[in-house]
């Protein structure tokens, strides 16, 4: 069972980080899987910091912090990417 959560989770990422970045889909389309990746990524950062803070755990906050810049970092990219 976990196999299968993990095979559709991450086809649901890597299909919206596609779907979102490929010029040929329409724009509508490309704009929600932003948003799933959005909030994917914005709700695994929530929970590190969440469970970091309330059980006091420094490595959780560091990881929230890693993964944070490192989306940062790669939506950096892409938009530099686009723009040219």
């Amino acid at each position: 069972m976990e196999m299968i959560r993990e095979f559709l989770f991450e086809l649901i990422v890597e299909g919206s980080f596609e779907a979102s970045t490929d010029k040929t889909v329409p724009w509508p389309l490309r704009i929600l899987a932003a948003v799933i990746l959005i909030g994917v990524y914005g709700g695994l950062i929530g929970t590190c910091f969440w469970y970091g803070i309330r059980e006091k755990s420094l490595n959780l906050l560091l990881l929230g912090i890693i993964i944070l810049i490192i989306t940062a970092l790669g939506i950096r990219a892409v938009c530099r990417k686009h723009r040219r």
